[in-house]
C-alpha cells in the first residue's frame, strides 16, 4: 500500500511493519531505493528527511518499551528527535498518560502523528521540549557532547531519560552498562554496517542546561 501524496526525495512512501517491532506499521521509503543515492541527498536536503526511515536505534528503543511498559506507564512521555515516531507510538501503546513527539523539523511531526493515527494511539507534536514530563526518550542522538551533556542534565526532580544509541565509534559514550541490547537494522538501510543498538537509563547528575540544544 502506498501513502497518498507523501513523499521523500520524490519517492512516495510504503506501508511497513519494523523488523524489531512488527506490532507497529509506518509510513517509510521502499527498500527498493537507491540507497547510495538516498544517502547523497540526505546530506543536500534541508532539514534531511530521517522521519521517512525507521532507524535501528529507534526501534530497539521502541522494543525496550514494550517489552517492559511499566518504564512509561501512567508517565508524561517525551520523545524528543522523534523521526517517524516509532519510541512515542510504542509509549503511548506502552499505557503512557500522555506522549508529546518532539522535532525541529515539521515534516517529522506531521510524519509522527500520520504513524500514530496508523497503529491507533493519540500523541501531541511540538517543535520544543515542554516544561513538565517524566520520562525523556532520545534514539541516535548522540553526534556531539554538549547533547549528551544536555541529557544528562534532564535527569533531575525525578525524571528518567532513556537514550537509544548505534553505538558507533565516533559518538561520545555513555557510562554503565546498557539496560538493553539489540540486534537492528535501519529500513531502508542506509546505515550499514551498523547492526545492533543499546539503550541506556541515564544517571542523574548535576543541574544541568533547561534549554532545548536545538
Amino acid at each position: 500500500m502506498i501513502a497518498p501524496n507523501v513523499k521523500a526525495f520524490g519517492r512516495p512512501l510504503t506501508l511497513q511493519r519494523p523488523a524489531l517491532c512488527p506490532e507497529f506499521q509506518l509510513w517509510l521509503l521502499d527498500a527498493q531505493i537507491d540507497l547510495e543515492a538516498a544517502c547523497r541527498e540526505i546530506g543536500d536536503c534541508h532539514p534531511p528527511p530521517y522521519w521517512a526511515f525507521c532507524w535501528g536505534a529507534g526501534q530497539a528503543l521502541a522494543r525496550f518499551l514494550i517489552d517492559h511498559p511499566e518504564t512509561v506507564a501512567g508517565q508524561r512521555v517525551v520523545d524528543w528527535g522523534t523521526g517517524s515516531g516509532i519510541a512515542a507510538i510504542a509509549a503511548a501503546r506502552s499505557g503512557a498518560s500522555a506522549v508529546t513527539a518532539v522535532d525541529h523539523d515539521p515534516a517529522a511531526l506531521l510524519a509522527a502523528q500520520r504513524n500514530a493515527h496508523l497503529n491507533r494511539v493519540e500523541l501531541v507534536t511540538a517543535s520544543r521540549l515542554p516544561e513538565e514530563f517524566d520520562v525523556l526518550l532520545a534514539a541516535d542522538v548522540l553526534y556531539e557532547q554538549p547533547v549528551l551533556s544536555w541529557l544528562q542534565g534532564q535527569c533531575r526532580g525525578g525524571r528518567r531519560v532513556l537514550v537509544a544509541d548505534p553505538l558507533r565509534a565516533t559518538t561520545p559514550k555513555l557510562g554503565g552498562p546498557p539496560i538493553g541490547l539489540y540486534a537492528v537494522q535501519t529500513q531502508p538501510d542506509v546505515d550499514s554496517p551498523i547492526n545492533q543498538a543499546a539503550v541506556f537509563d541515564l544517571p542523574p547528575v548535576n543541574e544541568g542546561v533547561r534549554t532545548d540544544p536545538g
